[in-house]
């Protein structure tokens, strides 16, 4: 493990994180949730860069779901990233190479926070098409409920055609984007399109679209990685 600011005594938990956007991240622990500013820094692009694409530790959610999760120092504000799989050396030892931010009571957010907002989904759409997982954005905490939800995925149907497919339930509400798709009656609403670049990248909006009518804040959620059988 690299070298740390910690100091003999101090007690790390495992924190759930929404995505890292405009500046802030919320953490979800057991004793309860707090938003915190990000550092303007390295540390703080590599929370940035290093959420939604598989490498950072992982909890367990749900059978086959997870969530990433660092460990934090509640009172200092210390965020330990962990990777999600140790390095192997030339001579078979196993390392981690952890990492550290420091977090602050948080601020405003800064006025890009939707742009990052999107960035972040789309970084974790691209990971999830390229391992054949599945994404659910979800309300964050341990005890979470599994509704509302915004799902993505490429899955083949019953005829054979590969699929881009969007998930939502319940209906995002004053949504222009939605609105074609929604059926009257039905719970949720859901938009596919044949796999391509266009397709994956399209989820994005559909997604960042669905958190905002369901009236969530992007640090009200956290990404949940599945694992969808082939």
């Amino acid at each position: 493990m690299a070298d740390l600011p910690l100091q003999e005594g101090d007690t790390l938990v495992p924190a759930q994180l929404s995505p890292c956007v405009g500046g802030l991240v919320r953490t979800w622990t057991e004793s309860g949730t707090r938003l915190w500013s990000v550092p303007d820094d390295a540390s703080g692009a590599v929370l940035v860069a290093a959420q939604g694409t598989g490498v950072l530790a992982r909890s367990v959610r749900a059978e086959d779901r997870y969530r990433e999760t660092a460990l934090l120092n509640e009172e200092t504000g210390t965020l330990v990233l962990s990777p999600r799989f140790p390095d192997r050396s030339p001579d078979e030892e196993l390392s981690f190479r952890s990492s550290a931010l420091q977090l602050a009571p948080a601020g405003a957010a800064r006025p890009d926070a939707r742009e990052e907002f999107a960035r972040a989904i789309n970084q974790a759409v691209r990971h999830v098409a390229a391992t054949f997982e599945f994404l659910v954005i979800e309300v964050g905490g341990w005890d979470a409920p599994f509704e509302p939800y915004a799902f993505f995925a490429l899955h083949v149907d019953e005829e054979g055609r590969q699929l881009s497919t969007v998930e939502v339930s319940p209906v995002p509400q004053g949504s222009e984007l939605w609105r074609p798709h929604v059926r009257g009656g039905a719970p949720g609403v859901s938009v596919s399109a044949p796999v391509s670049a266009e397709a994956i990248d399209g989820a994005t909006f559909y997604l960042a679209d669905a958190v905002s009518g369901l009236d969530l804040l992007p640090w009200d959620v956290a990404f949940t990685f599945g694992v969808r059988p082939r």
